[in-house]
This record gives C-alpha cells, sequence and structure tokens, in this order.
C-alpha cells in the first residue's frame, strides 16, 4: 500500500513510506509484466513545488513495449527500472 500523507518531495516521506512506493512499483511492473510484453519500464518521480495547492510527490511508471514509440513526460526525474 502506497502512503496517502501528502508532502512536496519523495525524500520528505520517510525510509518506510520510500519502502513502501518501492514495493508498489515492484507489484505493479509484475502485473503489467504478465499480462502484456515489455522491453523494460521507467518512472518518474514528480515533486511538486511548495506553495502548490497541495503540495504533493508522485510516481508515473511507463511500461516499454517493443515496437511502440514512448515519450517521458517532461518535469519528472525519470529512472530506468530494467526489465
Amino acid at each position: 500500500m502506497a502512503p496517502r500523507r501528502h508532502v512536496a518531495a519523495f525524500y520528505d516521506l520517510d525510509v518506510q513510506e520510500q519502502r513502501a512506493i518501492w514495493d508498489a512499483l515492484r507489484q505493479l511492473r509484475q502485473k503489467v509484466a504478465g499480462s502484456i510484453s515489455v522491453e523494460g519500464f521507467d518512472a518518474g518521480f514528480v515533486d511538486v513545488a511548495r506553495g502548490a495547492e497541495p503540495a504533493h510527490t508522485h510516481v508515473h511508471l511507463i511500461p516499454r513495449i517493443t515496437g511502440e514509440p514512448f515519450e517521458r513526460p517532461a518535469g519528472a526525474e525519470w529512472v530506468d527500472l530494467g526489465d
């Protein structure tokens, strides 16, 4: 289960909350890879600036599908999660 507490940046989460995010990403990758053929995954971490309402952080998970073009949306710190 992902944390529900609103924070402005990923590193504002405590270690257990960060671990919960990584665990949720792992579970989502397994479910997606079990239903479609993927080359790998990219995770995009977005920290919404302080002063924005509500200040929050969130993560995008994008599967890379063989032969399909994909684009990483701007405004995120992207991590190649491999396959």
